[in-house]
């Protein structure tokens, strides 16, 4: 007999709180329901539905829990804010020859020795007797390049964001393929696509912004048809709107050094790069 009345009371309970929950139409202004949902669907309460289409959301809830949801709302359903987003790719070079050699020709009898300059330029001294000629020289040289690329791509908050600048190189290929009859040989060509770009998701909270981020820095190589120089960076980076925000870096050293009998060369140089971004409000 207890066990009747419990279950009756727990019916009667169900029945009165499903009879509290009512379904709502809510119109959307600015978003879609696509958008909204997944930010809504959390505090939707224990035993209610909420589903959506195009512009219009359906929920089925308690008055309190409807009125929660219209407040929630009330702070997401706004237009998009526009966004720009710059990314900065920089890249300083130096590069260093030093060294000394001895050159000339000496001759004693039959017998000559003549050894050829390999550098031009630098300062040297140089000495002649008769026909035979002996020339020293110092040489220290040092150069610098830089590279600075900006490129910038507009885009609406949450949404995706894709920018690339530059050429596609084409690439021979050839294909053998065994038959009964023999090899048989194909040749054709592919085209590769080298530039400079990124692709970039930023989600706004306040002045605040966090996005996910690769940036690309693509240039032919020195190694034949193909060969390319690549750099890649993806990440996942936050700030505050209109400040730069560093995403990474790298720095490549280089250095040699070559000895002979009459020859002493050291050369040397390094490469640094640099990559930034900052997100912007447009009004």
């Amino acid at each position: 007999m207890h066990k009747l009345i419990l279950v009756l009371t727990c019916l009667l309970a169900l029945g009165v709180a499903h009879a509290q929950q009512q379904l709502e139409i809510i119109n959307l202004k600015s978003r879609t329901a696509d958008q909204v949902l997944p930010q809504l669907r959390p505090f939707v309460e224990p035993g209610g539905t909420l589903s959506g289409m195009n512009n219009q959301i359906f929920i089925r809830a308690s008055e309190a829990n409807r009125r929660q949801i219209k407040d929630l709302l009330a702070a997401i359903d706004r237009p998009p804010r526009r966004l720009v987003i710059s990314v900065r790719q920089d890249a300083d070079s130096t590069a260093t020859a030093r060294g000394a050699e001895v050159s000339g020709r000496v001759s004693s009898g039959d017998v000559r020795v003549e050894s050829r300059r390999t550098v031009v330029g630098g300062a040297g001294v140089e000495v002649r007797r008769g026909g035979d000629v002996v020339r020293g020289q110092v040489y220290d040289a040092s150069g610098s390049s830089a590279e600075r690329i900006s490129q910038q791509v507009q885009v609406v908050e949450g949404g995706k964001a894709f920018i690339n600048v530059g050429t596609s190189v084409p690439v021979p290929l050839r294909q053998v393929v065994m038959s009964p009859g023999g090899a048989v040989v194909s040749d054709t060509v592919v085209y590769r696509d080298l530039g400079t770009g990124f692709s970039a998701e930023p989600q706004l909270a306040g002045d605040n912004v966090t996005l996910t981020i690769s940036p690309t820095h693509d240039t032919p190589g020195r190694y034949g048809p193909g060969s390319a120089n690549v750099q890649r960076l993806t990440t996942t980076v936050s700030g505050r709107l209109g400040e730069w925000i560093d995403l990474g870096g790298s720095v490549e050293e280089r250095s040699s050094e070559q000895s002979g009998l009459m020859r002493h060369s050291t050369r040397g140089g390094s490469t640094g790069r640099r990559v930034q971004l900052k997100v912007e409000e447009l009004p």
